[in-house]
């Protein structure tokens, strides 16, 4: 295989003296002065591979560590080829805020210093898109339930859709 240039690929090259210890060559065609060194990086061969076994369930650590690479360098092969190939999802309907804020017991000078004094976890209802589920722990004896501006809240877990204000 003859030496091609590494910015054009042309073959067509003369000696151009030595650098570091190595015959450097001069490109005809764009004139490049370079020396002919092995290519940088992993082979093709290689990153398909990561990729190949991280879409096939394997995590990042254990593909690096069976292909004897850092994980970093798996990671971005992986980005690389998502970026090429893979589509992005389209959003599908609109999104919808909600907030919870714990500053009213503050700003009304309740007896407790913030918080309603009870553990909320939002969680994803998994069936559909948009569903949202909220749990919460049972009060403790001697806790008022006047969270939500005196409204009395359940602490059986609730599912439903947030309805837009």
């Amino acid at each position: 295989m003859a030496l091609r240039c590494k910015r054009c690929g042309a073959e067509g090259h003369v000696k151009n003296g030595f650098m570091r210890g190595k015959q450097r060559y001069r490109c005809k065609a764009c004139g490049l002065n370079f020396t002919d060194t092995p290519p940088r990086g992993m082979p093709l061969r290689i990153k398909v591979e990561a990729v190949l076994l991280y879409l096939s369930g394997l995590s990042m650590n254990r593909t690096a560590k069976l292909l004897g690479v850092s994980t970093p360098s798996v990671q971005a092969w992986i980005e690389r080829f998502a970026e090429v190939y893979a589509q992005k999802p389209e959003p599908e309907g609109r999104a919808v805020v909600v907030e919870l804020d714990e500053m009213w017991h503050f700003l009304k000078k309740s007896p407790t210093s913030s918080g309603s004094g009870r553990l909320g976890i939002v969680l994803p209802d998994g069936s559909s898109t948009g569903s949202w589920a909220v749990v919460t722990r049972p009060l403790a004896s001697g806790c008022s339930s006047d969270w939500s501006a005196g409204a009395s809240a359940s602490t059986v877990p609730t599912a439903g859709r947030p309805t837009p204000s």
